[in-house]
């Protein structure tokens, strides 16, 4: 475990340090967007799990981007996304009014091949890099029982396919539009003890997102 938590430390430099370094060079650009995210399971849902428990949430990120050339770029994000429960799997009256929510900070790194150097490029790429989840399970039971307020902080490396458009609005300005299918693997389901609620849905949180954003340069 130390080892993960050293790399992601390292990761966070190369992802955040080095691009600062590199900003007066051409072909760095820095931003951020906001983006919407749908919780899933596995990719047909048939399944019992994330989608089943957490409803669409949202999202914000900042992001960097250089280009090695019109056609290949790589980047970074730092980005915070909120989950809000499924009410109508979480409406179960024998335990009262229960407050769930999932919370997600993630850093990633992100390289993209575009298929032309136009103005709009369209582009397929792949990003990999660390998530850390928040999930909170909080409710009073009926019959008196003291509250139960769970939350469960787990650290997980995960990766995801993309596919988007570049959009070139000036020299100085980009704005990209990209679906990407976010997968953190590995994750151990944890339940409570006396109950058959779990905090993880079937170790899985993985989830599909549309996210815009818009990056601005020196140039």
């Amino acid at each position: 475990m130390k080892s993960l938590y050293r790399n992601a430390l390292y990761l966070a430099a190369c992802l955040f340090i080095v691009p600062t370094l590199s900003f007066a060079q051409d072909g760095f650009y820095y931003g951020g967007g906001i983006s919407i995210k749908a919780p899933t399971n596995t990719l047909s849902n048939d399944d019992f799990g994330f989608n089943d428990v957490a409803n669409m949430g949202g999202g914000i990120n900042l992001s960097t981007v250089y280009f090695a050339n019109p056609q290949i770029s790589l980047g970074s994000e730092l980005a915070y996304t909120y989950f809000p429960k499924d009410k109508d799997t979480w409406n179960q009256s024998p335990k009262g009014d229960i407050k769930v929510n999932y919370q997600m900070a993630s850093l990633t790194a992100q390289g993209a091949f575009y298929f032309n150097g136009d103005a709009v490029r369209p582009y397929i790429g792949v990003t990999f890099g660390f998530y850390y989840l928040r999930n909170l399970v909080n409710f009073t039971p009926d019959n008196g029982i003291d509250p139960v307020n769970y939350v469960s902080n787990t650290f997980h490396a995960g990766f995801g396919p993309e596919i988007g458009t570049l959009l070139q609005i000036s020299r100085k300005q980009y704005a990209t539009i990209g679906i990407r299918y976010s997968i953190i693997p590995n994750i151990e389901p944890e339940y409570f003890p006396e109950d058959d609620v779990t905090i993880n849905p079937h170790g899985k949180q993985n989830h599909w997102e549309l996210t815009a954003k818009l990056f601005f340069g020196k140039k």
